[in-house]
């Protein structure tokens, strides 16, 4: 007993010095008898309105009864009760406490009173509210991904799914390479996972292939996650879908507007000394971090702008302003290359920035263009369209970009519904089916069709996500959106060059079958029996050849030639000749079944396919009815024509593997028929 209250007074001490901490001390019913000027402060409640009241006064109303027994029992032993609790200020804010219970026993073991000591943790529990929801905002705009060291997938989020068109189960455990388009050839990928390996960012522009078999390109950065060991562990991508990108750039004037998508950021000291590059201002500058770590800003100056515009920027960063410009730096080599940059001042002591930290886009390209459109400004905006509202729709907050392509100022936005932007395009239903999803704290994407001051229309490409209070209740809505009002353009154009296109290619399809058709019938057919020729014989044959190793059966070739024919046509004539050809052909043909093909492979040889067999006696079955049926054929009427056939029959895999081995085999077995007699069969 002594050893806890010694515990107990220590804990009381030890907080006491820490002026977010307060103090409560309650008898065995919660009635508080004690409390300290901190937790006044902290509660907004005075002294006289807690003391003799029960500490049910301060508690929400959503903290299970049951959970207070397990205080106790806890307490009764002597042990001292750690947890997190939710009180209300006496103005009904909520207030998040960390809360720790010593128990004070009597002289004879039994719990008398007891002592919480609370820190308050409110704004880290804001922080963390607001960090999930920065996440689900993160997470609806990109296409997250997380896989083992093996590339066996082990995480992907519904953005991952809804463009690939798999299920989550049908994605982990699963090898990337399901997503593999063959765009990319091996030794790609080779140096993909050797730069990964050693543990560095790998960013490139990758084609994917959907589940429906449809390509998409997504600009991809995959990070490795290091282990303690210095290895990584497993590889985290974020990737975003740049497919409608990669159409429209294929499409203008053949040329390829790259603009870098990713963030080139360095930081710098309050003289304007580096102290970090990433990999990105490394890359673009051409120096390494060794030749930028505590060098000026000025290494990279091209001496575009005058001393008197660094100046101004200085002075502005200085009182501790963002500075947002255009500028036209110059590289290692000599080359030039122009950045959108943004300047932002982190306020030290004295409330004088001790350092800044710069965030630039690759704009090079764009310059580049704007030169060639003969000094006609050629703009695309890297940066989002932000607006915040209540949750009536009034407008809150908007950035900078949002008035610009509304062609409102920030003072005509603030306190103005939406629908100020509303073009009529959509009807009610349509904005009443977006707050239903809103109100049901989920995310709404689609692309709206906007108004602007003067009555001009642009499209945007809208995500909308709810913001949530310490309560969990929608307080507030972000609206992000990106300007796609030229891609809605080309994409009218192009779907009418779309259906002129559909339109030719059919025409030119049906022409094509056709030719295609009538070659196939002079390249493929006997003319004189119309049975498939040797052409289609070696078609057919590596078709069934590759079902046969599937399936693990064997095929079977006869080689049949008629006996007596040339006696025949000598005597009888070259059109008795191909009377009789096309007579066997037509008596054989009806012998067969669907899955045996008969082939005509010149003169007086034919060739039977016979792809699947059970034994032996099947094919012997095949083979006698072949010679009885031919060694009966009739005709000239009065004069019998004494014909019949020989037949060498060869086996795949036994007799040979290639058509050409299985033929040879056939042809040596049909000539050894020949040999003992005429009009019998022969196995190879």
């Amino acid at each position: 007993m002594e050893g806890t209250a010694l515990q107990a007074a220590f804990i009381y001490q030890k907080h006491a010095l820490n002026q977010k901490t307060c103090i409560i001390s309650s008898d065995l019913k919660g009635f508080i008898y004690y409390v300290d000027n901190n937790f006044c402060k902290l509660s907004g409640y005075l002294k006289e309105d807690l003391i003799g009241q029960n500490e049910k006064i301060l508690k929400s109303n959503k903290q299970s009864e049951a959970y207070f027994p397990s205080i106790f029992k806890a307490m009764e032993k002597g042990s001292v009760w750690h947890d997190e609790v939710k009180y209300h200020t006496k103005n009904g804010h909520t207030l998040w406490l960390d809360r720790t219970i010593v128990p004070f026993l009597d002289s004879e073991g039994k719990l008398e009173t007891y002592t919480s000591v609370h820190t308050d943790i409110t704004e880290q529990k804001t922080l963390a509210n607001s960090l999930s929801s920065q996440k689900l905002a993160m997470d609806t705009h990109s296409i997250i991904a997380e896989t083992d060291i093996k590339g066996s997938i082990i995480y992907v989020n519904d953005k991952f799914c809804n463009l690939s068109g798999y299920s989550r189960e049908e994605l982990i455990g699963q090898n990337h390479r399901i997503l593999n388009s063959n765009n990319k050839p091996k030794s790609y990928w080779s140096d993909m996972y050797k730069v990964m390996l050693e543990g560095n960012v790998w960013q490139d522009e990758v084609k994917n292939r959907a589940k429906d078999g449809k390509y998409y390109w997504v600009d991809t950065t995959i990070v490795p996650r290091m282990g303690v060991d210095g290895k990584p562990q497993s590889y985290i991508s974020i990737r975003t879908d740049i497919t409608e990108e990669k159409k429209l750039a294929n499409l203008l004037v053949e040329q390829k507007f790259a603009m870098d998508q990713h963030v080139i950021i360095a930081t710098t000291d309050a003289d304007g000394s580096i102290t970090y590059a990433n990999d990105k201002f490394m890359e673009i500058s051409g120096y390494s971090q060794d030749e930028l770590i505590g060098q000026n800003h000025r290494i990279i100056n091209s001496g575009n702008q005058p001393k008197s515009y660094w100046k101004a920027m200085y002075d502005s960063v200085s009182l501790g302003n963002v500075w947002k410009d255009q500028v036209k730096n110059i590289a290692k080599n000599g080359s030039y290359y122009w950045v959108e940059t943004s300047i932002v001042p982190f306020m030290g002591a004295g409330e004088k920035p001790d350092s800044y930290i710069s965030i630039r886009t690759d704009i090079t390209n764009q310059k580049k263009v704007e030169e060639v459109l003969s000094n006609h400004r050629f703009a695309m905006d890297q940066h989002s369209i932000i607006a915040i509202t209540d949750i009536n729709g009034l407008i809150t907050y908007v950035n900078d970009k949002f008035c610009e392509i509304s062609g409102y100022s920030e003072k005509e936005l603030i306190g103005k519904n939406h629908r100020i932007l509303n073009s009529n395009n959509q009807p009610k239903s349509y904005w009443q089916e977006m707050y239903k999803v809103l109100k049901n704290k989920a995310i709404w994407q689609d692309e709206i069709k906007n108004k602007t001051k003067d009555g001009k229309y642009y499209w945007v490409d809208t995500t909308i996500a709810p913001f949530f209070d310490l309560n969990g209740k929608v307080d507030s809505y972000i609206s992000i959106r990106t300007d796609i009002t030229k891609y809605k353009k080309v994409q009218e154009e192009l779907e009418i060059h779309k259906q002129e296109l559909e339109r030719i290619v059919l025409k030119r399809t049906n022409e094509l079958e056709e030719a295609n058709t009538k070659l196939k019938i002079l390249t493929e057919i006997d003319p004189l029996t119309n049975l498939p020729n040797r052409r289609r014989l070696k078609h057919d044959y590596d078709i069934e050849l590759s079902r046969a190793k599937r399936f693990d059966r064997k095929m079977a070739l006869f080689f049949l030639d008629l006996d007596n024919f040339k006696a025949t046509n000598d005597k009888y004539g070259h059109k008795v000749g191909d009377s009789l050809l096309q007579l066997v052909s037509e008596k054989v043909l009806q012998l067969l079944r669907k899955n045996e093909f008969i082939y005509r492979i010149g003169g007086d040889e034919f060739c039977i396919l016979i792809p699947e067999f059970k034994d032996r006696e099947k094919l012997q079955i095949i083979a006698q009815r072949i010679i009885k049926e031919i060694s009966g054929i009739d005709l000239l009427g009065s004069i019998k024509i004494n014909v019949g056939c020989s037949i060498g029959i060869a086996i795949s895999s036994e007799d040979g593997e290639t058509l050409s081995d299985l033929l040879t085999s056939a042809d040596n077995a049909m000539y050894l028929s020949k040999k003992l007699g005429k009009n019998i069969y022969t196995f190879c």
